[in-house]
This record gives C-alpha cells, structure tokens and sequence, in this order.
C-alpha cells in the first residue's frame, strides 16, 4: 500500500500538528526539533499539514534527523538504515513538504537539504557516505554547489556567510565542478557575483570557474556584478569585479559604459575598476548626465578626474599596464604577484583602485 493510500498518522487537526505549525510560522528550530524528535513514533510517519496536498507519496523513510538536520540523529541513522545518500527530496518552503524525486533504495535529501539549512557537519557526514556533489536536483538542474553558492550569496550575516563559504569549500574539496551549469546555463559563480561576494567568486575561480561563461541570457558575472553593484555598496562589489577582470573576464563593451556608469555612479570604484581595463577609452562630457548631482559632489575628485580625461590620452603607466595585462591574460591574478616589482606596482597591475584616474 502506498503512503497515499494510508490515513495519516498526525492528521492536519491534531495537537502534534498545530504545535508544528505554530513552530515552522515562529521559525523556532529548537521547538520544531524538539517536537520532531520526542513525539513522531516511527520514522516513516505520514504528517498532514495542509488538506490538499499534503505529502505526495514518498516512497522512502522519513526520519526526524532530515528535517532537523541533527547530526547527532543523521548519523546513526544513516549507518543504520540508508545504503544511498543520493536520494533527493523536494523540499516546499512553506510546509516542509517532501517528494522522493529518485528510485533509489533508502535514502534521505542529501545535499540540498543540508544547504538549504547550511548544516556544515552534516554535510560532511552525508559526504563521508557517498552523497554525490553532482547529482542535479529539480527541474533548475541545480547541484549542491548552486544551492550552497546561492546560500553563500544571500546570507546576511557575516557568521553566517562563513558557514556557507566553508560548506563551498568542503564540497570544492570533494570533487564538484566550479563551472557547472542549471537549466539556465547559469554557473555557481554567476550567482556568487550576483551578490557581489568576492571570497566565493575568487573561491570559485580558483577552482577552475569560467570569468567568461555566459547564461541563456547572455549575462556573463562580471554583468551580474554591475547589476547588483549600487545595491550593495557595502560588500565592496569592485573587489568582485577585480577578481573576474584579473581572471581573464572581457571587460564591458565600451558602446555600454554610459548604462554601467549611470547605475553603478554611487560606487565609484567599480567604476575605477573597471574604466581602467580599458587600454583607451573615449570619455564624453555627455556622461556628466547620468550622473545624479549629488553623487557627483560627493565623490567630486573621483568625477573630475574621469572628466579631465575628455581630451587627454591615458598616461603611460597606464598604457604598460594594459600591455602587461594583456600579455598575461587569465592568469594576471597567479603571475603578477611572481613578477620582481614592489607591491604597490603589483597591486596597480591588478586595477587595484586609488581614488582617481590619470
């Protein structure tokens, strides 16, 4: 008999049930665990929690470790019960609804569960018995490094953006591919740079992402950086677009850096970053326009140095620069620090930003 056909262990009415809900609407994890672990008698319980679809027929155990992400429960668990770490499970926001999305044996949602509640040590268990760090999940093809990737990009917290970027890292460790593609042909780093995260595009890169990859859009990461770039201020975007020029990413098309200047002018060093990727480019007072007034005064020495360019030829250290650059190509971020010269000319070869242009 399949669970479909069956009544309900914990019918959407009952106590155990109202208690959940009030738990999952008051994001009380403690409660949530607590309830899971001490009051669910077997481990493939069927828990109504909404009349009208209420659990899609999973054909696997359940166990209260996967949907509180206890290592302390996961792991016995695991050794016990589970020969397939790669079973996947739907997970529906809201309710925490499952669906096995593969045949296998007995198994739990492995990754993207895990990520979905950035649990570092389950994650490694869950590793440790064969999880797949490429198995793709859903119909967006997502893989545990997109999910995490995503994860990394949204955290607000700055502990909480360390957790993620470690659990990138343990998976980079164990073979996942930097440069995988969803549905979207979007990689881990276009949603790392969507964010503008500079330790996990640089994380990524080192590990073999593509600063060139597009999506079906035709959105590259340094794009996705640009587009998010004002919003974020904080998070120093143009070290994000630092790390993917110094990775061999093309620069803008020079015909769109009007657009690129109207949306990124509040943050100038995005917009120092990324004008002196250009060997020459032909400054226009016409730009002056999409400037707001008051972030012109505001970063006035940066805008008057750009705009003093109008009729002026970029310098010669600038014009070296470019040659360097261009002679090492992907690999300016690993072989210009090789290169004999004082860390300050080093750091000038990797467009870092100085406050103005010459």
């Amino acid at each position: 008999m399949s669970v479909s056909d069956r009544l309900p262990d914990y019918p959407v009415n009952s106590d155990f049930v109202k208690k959940l809900k009030a738990a999952l609407e008051g994001r009380d994890e403690a409660r949530l665990k607590d309830l899971i672990c001490a009051d669910v008698r077997h481990v493939d319980a069927v828990i109504e929690l909404a009349n009208d679809d209420w659990m899609k027929d999973p054909s696997a155990q359940l166990p209260p470790g996967v949907l509180v992400g206890d290592l302390e429960h996961l792991k016995p668990l695991m050794d016990k019960f589970f020969q397939d770490a790669n079973v996947v499970f739907e997970i529906k926001k809201d309710e925490m609804v499952w669906q096995v999305k593969s045949p296998a044996t007995f198994g739990l949602s492995g990754l993207w569960t895990l990520e979905y509640k950035r649990e570092l040590t389950c994650a490694q268990a869950l590793l440790e018995h064969g999880a797949s760090v490429q198995l793709e999940g859903g119909t967006s093809r997502d893989t545990p490094l997109h999910v995490a990737a995503a994860a990394c990009g949204a955290a607000l917290r700055p502990d909480e953006h360390a957790r993620c970027l470690r659990l990138c890292t343990l998976l980079l460790r164990h073979g996942a591919a930097a440069d995988t593609r969803d549905e979207d042909e979007r990689s881990p780093l276009h949603k790392a740079c969507g964010h503008a995260r500079p330790g996990l595009a640089r994380l990524l890169l080192l590990h073999g992402a593509d600063a060139r990859a597009l999506d079906y859009g035709g959105a590259s990461p340094l794009a996705r950086v640009l587009q998010t770039a004002a919003c974020a201020p904080e998070g120093e975007p143009q070290l994000t677009v630092q790390e993917l020029l110094n990775h061999g990413s093309p620069t803008v098309w020079p015909d769109a850096f009007p657009k690129v200047l109207k949306s990124c002018a509040a943050v100038p060093t995005v917009i120092e970053v990324l004008f002196n990727s250009y060997s020459q480019l032909r400054v226009s007072e016409s730009w002056k326009d999409v400037i707001p007034e008051e972030v012109f005064q505001m970063h006035q020495a940066f805008y008057g140095s750009l705009f003093a360019l109008a009729h002026t030829p970029r310098c010669l250290q600038h014009l070296c620069r470019c040659a360097i650059r261009k002679s090492l190509g992907r690999k300016c971020f690993s072989l210009v620090p090789l290169l004999p010269l004082p860390e300050s000319l080093q750091n000038y070869l990797l467009l870092e930003p100085e406050g103005v242009l010459h």
